[in-house]
């Protein structure tokens, strides 16, 4: 873990054990959310569900962020 920056941890998913890592990157004053998902051997029906559900959880985070952001919250 790169702190304040990076974490990252272990997904086991059934018989596929995985690595999720979030990054915090500013740049010009905005901070950037990146999500890699790694350990996939192949674009499986887990590797799709993953990208699927990634994408849903990533999507419900920006909506509440979003809201933050409408109510005037910096932190």
């Amino acid at each position: 873990m790169d702190e304040p920056h990076k974490l990252s941890y272990t997904w086991i998913g059934g018989h596929i054990k995985t690595i999720v890592t979030w990054t915090l990157k500013e740049e010009d004053g905005i901070t950037y959310l990146y999500l890699d998902h790694t350990g996939f051997d192949k674009e499986d029906q887990a590797f799709n569900g993953a990208k699927y559900g990634w994408a849903y959880k990533v999507e419900e985070l920006k909506k509440v962020l979003l809201g933050l952001e409408e109510k005037g919250v910096d932190e």
